[in-house]
């Protein structure tokens, strides 16, 4: 009974490969159209764009132009520190050094400033040109941790690519096999164990494909959405 069953799924299985065979070659050889429907540009390109688009650098070189803009305002602010004054009179004047009785016109301009408001001002330019290096340097972390995660997706595409050709590969060759088992079973030159085993093979080839392909895809379209577009656009 065993042996029934056995036969039957290994019967059915070769049948349905012999129906299939034309489209598993095609499958097997088409990792070039998917290598080519992945384009990767290079990585400077998508370091670039994905720091154009980051909302978090975009705050941080907000912020520094804030900050730029602040300490521009309060440089000017340090004139509210001085005081530019006037009198005039006209008429007698009394001068009592010398006893004696003046007539004319006076004027006499005067300038004050406030030590401590000038120096305030200065300790505020020092504060503002302080928060400014704090941004930029904020600016650049953001973008060290961005080239990083991307530098990761971007060698993790190229390494599932890479692993993606030899599965295609391993397949293509697996897919000979058992055509060479569909024959030799036909002619009674194999057992049923012997083609069971080489579909199994076949079938675990397949499964390892789709599986690499997902990762690749998945870390493909991560790549894109840290750059908000398309690569395929892009294929020259």
């Amino acid at each position: 009974m065993k042996n029934l069953v056995l036969f039957i799924l290994v019967f059915f299985s070769i049948n349905l490969l012999s129906q299939n065979n034309a489209n598993d070659s095609i499958s097997a050889a088409s990792f070039s159209q998917i290598d080519n429907e992945l384009y990767l540009p290079k990585l400077d390109s998508i370091y670039k764009w994905a720091e154009q688009y980051s909302f978090s650098i975009k705050q941080q070189e907000a912020l520094m132009e804030k900050t730029a803009s602040d300490s521009k305002r309060i440089k000017k602010q340090w004139l509210n520190g001085i005081k530019i004054s006037g009198n005039a009179r006209s008429g007698n004047y009394g001068n009592s050094v010398i006893n004696q009785v003046e007539t004319g016109y006076s004027y006499g301009p005067a300038i004050s400033f406030s030590l401590y408001e000038i120096a305030s001002q200065k300790d505020l330019v020092k504060v503002y040109k302080a928060e400014e290096k704090v941004a930029y340097f904020k600016r650049e972390e953001v973008a060290f941790e961005i080239r990083k995660i991307v530098s990761i997706l971007y060698n993790n595409t190229l390494s599932k690519k890479n692993i993606l050709k030899i599965k295609y590969e391993a397949l293509n060759a697996c897919l000979v096999h058992v055509q060479l088992a569909e024959k030799e079973f036909n002619h009674g030159a194999i057992t049923l164990g012997e083609v069971s085993r080489v579909t199994e093979i076949y079938t675990k080839a397949q499964t390892e494909v789709e599986v690499t392909l997902n990762e690749l895809t998945n870390y493909y379209m991560q790549l894109e959405q840290f750059c908000d577009r398309s690569f395929n656009t892009l294929n020259p």
